[in-house]
């Protein structure tokens, strides 16, 4: 069991009471991430939400065209969570996450945690508040990577494919 002190170290709690964090305490799990080993993959089932306690971990997303390969688009580090896509469906992972620095993370399993939320609706509002201004900056964090990926690869920027009217 994690103690209620240290789920108050998680944005993603922000606002709920001690009492409610007590109950959540009942379903996390503390885990060790070794540097080194992809924690989920892009496209995997998503089981479980993840909470990073201790260390770093990569988030990457598999770009396909033009460049064929993984684009680091965040760092997790302590106090942030990873691993949303749990709690959202159609619950499938929308990036690779990789330990680059070991530590421990948290893990909450998303079915339960979502049973929890319709047993508590108001702790379940404010999480998923929490969760979707962590999503939109996450969204706005990813479309300046990739810009800057894009500028930084030498392709060319004057044939307007990305983001003209029209084209999308």
């Amino acid at each position: 069991m994690v103690a209620v002190e240290i789920l108050k170290g998680f944005e993603l709690f922000k606002g709920i009471p001690d009492d409610s964090l007590t109950a959540l305490t009942k379903i996390c799990h503390a885990q060790t991430m070794n540097q080194g080993d992809r924690i989920f993959a892009e496209g995997a089932k998503a089981k479980d939400l993840h909470l990073c306690r201790t260390g770093k971990v990569d988030i990457l997303i598999w770009v396909h065209e033009p460049w064929n390969k993984n684009i680091a688009v965040h760092r997790a580090v302590p106090g942030e969570l990873f691993g949303w896509s749990a709690l959202v469906a159609p619950y499938t992972y929308t990036a690779s996450a990789d330990c680059v620095e070991s530590g421990e993370e948290i893990l909450i399993n998303g079915s339960e945690l979502l049973t929890f939320f319709s047993q508590n609706t108001v702790i379940g509002y404010e999480v998923m508040a929490n969760l979707s201004a962590n999503v939109s900056a996450r969204l706005t964090q990813t479309r300046q990577r990739l810009v800057n990926e894009w500028l930084s690869s030498g392709w060319p920027t004057s044939s307007g494919t990305w983001g003209e009217q029209g084209k999308r």
